[in-house]
């Protein structure tokens, strides 16, 4: 294994769909873009796992959704791909982006343990593929990092969708975007879900999403030159997710969660609006020649 050379791409506010269309944005237009995957801010749920409602988009989706923000183009898409399937495509183009179930990636601590939609770069090397992902996360069962990594080809797993990420000429930088929900029905979900353990472990992912979610929207803005005071706000969301982390951990021993945990869920959902408020731009008066000469 050999670390990635990503400097720009700041993964920690990645999700696993996202790290991987964030390196490619980079190298295809340079250091930052990758951050404009957060210009739509979205608190959108839907029905997800265990009869909860998700944050988390289809994975298609947000592929798609987020080349077209960085300036991308998906080409030569497809689904279900096996092995030899992503082989042909990366002897076509420089590198393959792959969405595949994270049980079946021997490079990840989930590999045999946990199930989820989970992206990768793949590429033609003398001795096979040569896979990489920039994920970066603590797990229950260890770290994962960004690295390389070489195997032969039929150790990959079956993709759900792969393409190849063309560039797309004369890209405008997305304007910021809010699209929020009342977050009433979604909070009302998990703290009258009777099934407590699941609605701890589903509650852990989604505040880690919610969370990255924030902090790279305000990059976004800030990469803008926006002055947006969200330190605080971004704080809370911060402890939000570890306590999260933490109520579910009592949840697994039977012990009873944090009582403010729900509600604070609520609070900072419902404070993103103003937080994040989108304002009119206004352009700076020019000043004339004449003004400039005036004398106060």
């Amino acid at each position: 294994m050999t670390a990635v050379a990503a400097p720009s791409v700041r993964t920690g506010i990645l999700d696993c769909v996202q790290v991987n269309l964030a390196v490619l944005a980079d190298r295809r237009h340079g250091p930052g873009r990758h951050l404009a995957l957060g210009a739509k801010l979205r608190f959108r749920p839907r029905p997800g796992p265990d009869g909860l409602p998700t944050v988390d988009p289809p994975p298609e989706d947000q592929l798609r959704e987020g080349a077209a923000l960085v300036g991308l183009r998906p080409d030569a898409f497809a689904r279900r791909v096996p092995a030899d399937g992503l082989r042909a495509l990366a002897e076509r183009a420089p590198v393959v982006y792959a969405v595949a179930d994270s049980y079946d990636m021997p490079w990840l601590p989930y590999a045999g343990r946990a199930h989820m939609e989970h992206s990768f770069l793949a590429g033609t090397h003398p001795d096979g593929a040569e896979v990489e992902d920039a994920y970066d996360n603590e797990t229950a069962w260890g770290p994962a990092r960004p690295g390389r990594w070489t195997y032969p080809w039929e150790r990959l797993p079956t993709a759900s969708f792969a393409c190849a990420l063309t560039p797309v000429p004369a890209h405008r930088a997305p304007r910021p975007e809010l699209c929020l929900d009342d977050p009433a029905a979604y909070v009302e979900a998990y703290t009258a879900h009777p099934d407590r353990l699941a609605a701890a472990r589903r509650l852990t992912a989604e505040t880690w999403l919610l969370t990255r979610a924030r902090h790279l929207h305000a990059a976004y803005r800030e990469h803008l030159g926006e002055r947006l005071d969200a330190a605080e706000h971004l704080r809370r969301w911060d402890r939000l997710t570890a306590t999260a982390f933490i109520a579910q951990r009592r949840a697994e021993r039977g012990r009873p969660v944090p009582g403010g945990l729900l509600p604070e869920l609520a609070s900072l959902l419902t404070a993103d609006r103003e937080v994040f408020a989108v304002r009119p731009h206004r352009p700076r008066p020019i000043r004339t020649t004449s003004q400039a000469t005036e004398k106060p």
